[in-house]
């Protein structure tokens, strides 16, 4: 019953948003997740309820995605996120909270002034990008902000755009909730929460759509 309060519905807010928006799932989830679980855990969490929406995303998509584009950012920002993950689990998870505020701030205040300016990412910009996302990914479980920048400027069409990201996301997801369970940062007593999650993300999706 707790999962119902403490995932399932963090993860129908982040649906929601994620159906009216076309991004914030893992923002809203990162908002509610910590008040119960460690910032670490809440960030596998997240993650993990994430692959469902990812997979989704990518089926819609499937025909549009640019599989060249993702494996160079993809190998990067991997090796960037697991080295965050595990830094993650060594730092004071109260510690962690003070910092994913000031994160949260950081973000909003992107969002609020900066995030329609056009950018142009290219040769250390571009592997800024990527640098930046994988850590905080790694670190919050929220990577997205600026690889939408970078895809956005190495693609041609919307449509590659949205299903080259995707596949770029499901990749990361996937990979960062293994690598969490084989850490047991993601244990078998939150398995059940986080399927409840998948259930809560999609139907948030649908009564968005």
């Amino acid at each position: 019953m707790e999962f119902i309060y403490y995932i399932f519905l963090p993860a129908l807010a982040g649906g929601l948003v994620q159906g009216v928006t076309g991004f914030g799932a893992g923002v809203v989830m990162m908002m509610f997740l910590p008040l119960t679980f460690s910032v670490v855990q809440s960030a596998g969490i997240s993650s993990a309820i994430c692959v469902i929406l990812c997979a989704a995303m990518v089926y819609r998509y499937r025909k549009t995605i640019n599989v060249k584009k993702i494996i160079a950012p993809a190998i990067l920002y991997l090796a960037v996120s697991s080295v965050s993950i595990l830094f993650a689990k060594m730092i004071n998870q109260e510690v962690m909270k003070i910092i994913l505020g000031i994160f949260l701030i950081i973000l909003a205040i992107y969002f609020l002034f900066f995030s329609k300016k056009t950018i142009e990412p290219e040769g250390i910009v571009s592997i800024l990008c990527i640098v930046i996302s994988g850590m905080c990914d790694g670190l919050f479980g929220i990577g997205g902000p600026l690889m939408v920048i970078y895809f956005l400027a190495k693609t041609s069409s919307k449509e590659e755009y949205l299903g080259t990201i995707q596949c770029f996301f499901l990749v990361n997801v996937a990979y960062a909730t293994i690598f969490r369970i084989f850490n047991s940062i993601i244990t078998v007593s939150l398995l059940p929460g986080i399927a409840l999650g998948m259930v809560g993300i999609l139907l948030g999706l649908f009564i968005a759509n």
